[in-house]
């Protein structure tokens, strides 16, 4: 333990600063609107750190990592399967801020009922139950494959969930927007600091080209895993469950006008494509260093518990002593920027939509507000829990993405189709849950962990059949949808009307609202963006336009340096 000092002293460091910016918004926080929203505020900058610092959590890179080291460059549709989604983001952004609702499950109770918001409400607070234990988990995987058992990576996750719980309970929301100004940088040298020691170990891109095979460089490959079907059905899978998200609306509409929440989102996820480069060729070259015999068989020991142990092998074996510390420090910084952010996010549906709404109807906004911080606390011990039973990251992750795809397929109903009623959207919820659990993951664990005889049950539950699974569940629930829907009396006329009208009116025009009745959630800052009132159409279409020329051009800089030499 003795050489380890350096990093402890620089994590040390690291986790006292964080601690000092996130307590001290603390004093900022009046209502629920600041705690979960903001107060709608955040400028470019903290809305684009916002967007890269929820969206770049640790398991990421665990599993790009990993599986650009077992399969190549493959290996980054992992994250890159939201790349053909960027310029929807720019789309998606005005009318998310428009919405002026403080969680999704807002959504459906202004769209359907209050059954539906109930139960996505519940279903929130799972998955984002789930997604802590897998950041966690990403966390515990990587310590352990770092420090070869040196720490003890209970005690490092508890000291990482000390910190993020204290700022995210004081401050909330705006805690963890100020703190991912630093944490966002630190993102960015986690993802690239290991490329330079690298590249030079191995001799660089011509070495690395002469000792791994062409298939290392190719950008998708055969099989189950990685092929062009996967990647179209994962980013078909993520369209359809991005509104889902409980996160939206903070990533989307706690910015001061909608072209904030449209640069930061979608800007801040770019900044997390090139970060993603980064994560790719570590794994190629850390496969290159492997087979070029400069890793021994002691130092990738770890490996042979899984490719997920990828990252942690390259750092422990290229960075030194105090680089170490950085980097741990980056880690922690995406970690619990994430952490953070879901916290909150879970936090206000089990306070506002399970509480407020079913519980205690006349509770105060202060009594909200406690309620809020103490039902996070919960949140993150469970997602501890699950951390320790989670098998694998990749496969976690794949299931996050279905799972919130569920209850996707009933928001873009009630988006794309008026006609689209509580009935139907029950009975489309109801089958796509049971043709997903019947024949994808939950399904596998019965068949593998239960017993049950049935080659059919769970026949689609690992990650590389992400393709066959879409085409059993998503269909079958989107006919549902349709027909209950059409078969039932349709939804109230006024409350349709009021809906597409809350999130048609541009934001600083909410007196119109208020004139016709529609019941709104909360403002916070109603400021509009002179770009956004005198040229709408340029601002949106062209937005939208400049958004797909810089995705095109980062698959093209991709290319490019996979045949680079």
């Amino acid at each position: 333990m003795g050489e380890w000092y350096i990093d402890i002293f620089v994590i040390a460091i690291y986790l006292i600063a964080t601690l000092g910016v996130g307590v001290y918004q603390a004093r900022k926080i009046r209502n629920t609107g600041d705690y979960y929203a903001g107060g709608r505020k955040f400028n470019k900058f903290y809305m684009m750190m916002h967007a890269l610092g929820s969206a770049s959590h640790a398991d990421e890179p665990v599993s790009v990592i990993g599986g650009a080291y077992a399969k190549g460059i493959s290996g980054i549709w992992y994250t890159y399967l939201f790349l053909p989604l960027t310029p929807i983001f720019w789309l998606l952004a005005p009318y998310i801020r428009r919405s002026r609702f403080l969680t999704v499950a807002d959504f459906f109770r202004a769209r359907y009922d209050e059954s539906l918001a109930g139960l996505y409400s519940v279903m929130g607070v799972l998955k984002m139950s789930v997604a802590m234990g897998v950041v966690l988990k990403g966390t515990a995987t990587i310590v352990h494959s770092i420090t070869n058992g040196a720490f003890n990576e209970s005690w490092t996750i508890y000291a990482m969930t000390v910190v993020f719980v204290i700022y995210g309970f004081a401050g909330g929301l705006r805690a963890t927007v100020v703190t991912e100004a630093i944490q966002g940088p630190l993102i960015v040298i986690m993802s690239l600091l290991l490329l330079p020691f690298g590249l030079h170990a191995a001799g660089g891109f011509a070495a690395l080209h002469h000792v791994l095979p062409a298939s290392a460089f190719a950008l998708t490959v055969s099989g189950h895993e990685f092929t062009g079907k996967w990647v179209m059905a994962m980013s078909l899978t993520a369209l359809v469950g991005f509104l889902a998200q409980p996160g939206l609306l903070a990533d989307f509409a706690s910015g001061k006008t909608e072209f904030e929440g449209r640069v930061g989102y979608t800007y801040g996820t770019v900044i997390k494509r090139f970060c993603a480069m980064g994560w790719v060729f570590t794994g190629i070259v850390l496969a290159g260093l492997v087979a070029q015999g400069h890793v021994t068989q002691t130092q990738t020991a770890a490996l042979a518990n899984g490719r997920e142990y990828a990252f942690g092998t390259a750092m422990r074996y290229l960075l030194p002593h105090g680089m170490l510390g950085l980097m741990f420090a980056a880690i922690f910084s995406a970690q619990m920027a994430t952490l953070s952010s879901q916290m909150v996010n879970g936090s206000a549906l089990a306070s506002r939509n399970i509480y407020l709404a079913f519980i205690r109807p006349q509770a105060s906004d202060r009594e909200v507000l406690a309620i809020g911080r103490i039902a996070g606390i919960f949140l993150v011990a469970i997602g501890v829990f699950l951390a320790k039973s989670l098998a694998d990251v990749a496969n976690a992750l794949t299931m996050l993405l279905q799972f919130a795809s569920i209850m996707g397929v009933v928001m873009w109903g009630g988006v794309l189709w008026r006609r689209t009623n509580s009935a139907g959207a029950w009975a489309g919820v109801a089958v796509l849950f049971v043709v997903w659990a019947i024949f994808g993951p939950i399904g596998m664990l019965g068949r593998t962990d239960l017993g049950i005889h049935a080659a059919w049950l769970g026949i689609y539950g690992r990650e590389q059949y992400v393709y066959e699974l879409m085409l059993c569940y998503l269909p079958a629930g989107v006919a549902v949808m349709v027909l209950v829907s059409l078969f039932t009396p349709a939804p109230p006329r006024k409350q349709v009307d009021d809906f597409f009208l809350l999130i048609k009116t541009p934001v600083g025009q909410e007196q119109k609202l208020i004139d016709a009745g529609v019941p709104i959630v909360y403002m916070g800052n109603t400021q509009a963006n002179h770009w956004e009132e005198k040229h709408p159409r340029l601002v949106h279409w062209g937005g939208f336009a400049l958004a797909a020329i810089v995705c095109v051009g980062i698959l093209g800089i991709l290319k490019f340096l996979t045949v680079v030499q």
